[in-house]
């Protein structure tokens, strides 16, 4: 990460920690009560971002490896950016299945 031209990676994750904390609280906001079916949506949600984690890395390798992406470091940004926001997308989706 030292060879890193542009921002620091620092800064970019603790943007997107924020940005990530920011949609899980629009999913379940502080004033509603913790209840049995929003622990069961985070497990879901769990379960599913750590299944598609899978899928990520290997299309990333893939698209890297056929030199659709050329920089190391964006393939790994983009995986970071897409594995941290994933878990609030799916808490969305699961909220409103159930």
């Amino acid at each position: 990460m030292a060879i890193f031209d542009g921002p620091s990676p620092l800064s970019i994750i603790m943007i997107l920690a924020g940005l990530s904390q920011l949609a899980a609280d629009l999913v379940f906001p502080a004033a509603e009560p913790h209840d049995e079916r929003q622990e069961e949506i985070k497990r879901k949600s769990g379960h599913m971002s750590y299944a598609l984690s899978i899928v990520y890395v290997f299309a990333m390798l893939m698209l890297f490896q056929w030199n659709v992406i050329e920089d190391i470091m964006k393939a790994f940004m983009y995986l970071l950016f897409i594995q941290v926001m994933t878990f609030p997308v799916m808490m969305f989706i699961y909220n409103r299945r159930s």
